[in-house]
């Protein structure tokens, strides 16, 4: 499956996972979403920002993307568009 980008970035969350699987581990949506023990369907729902992942499935997200994506940072406006390097964790 192709990972599709809306124009507007809706979270940084969302973009941090975006950047992961595009950047970061390019090729990886399906080794991904099995990693998080999600849809390949629900990783692009969460990107597009139809849905916010609840606390389990953060802690999944977080853990599958080597860290990369805190739970917090699904409820923090985007910091940058999606392919703009994510500040590094330590920093933000």
């Amino acid at each position: 499956m192709k990972l599709n980008l809306p124009a507007r970035v809706p979270n940084e969350g969302a973009r941090r996972l975006a950047f992961h699987l595009t950047v970061a581990k390019p090729g990886s949506l399906k080794r991904f979403a099995r990693k998080a023990g999600l849809s390949e369907m629900m990783v692009e729902r969460l990107i597009r920002g139809d849905v916010m992942p609840d606390d389990d499935m953060a802690k999944a997200i977080y853990l599958a993307s080597d860290t990369a994506v805190f739970s917090s940072h699904w409820s923090h406006r985007p910091h940058g568009g999606w392919f703009d390097r994510p500040i590094s964790q330590v920093a933000a």
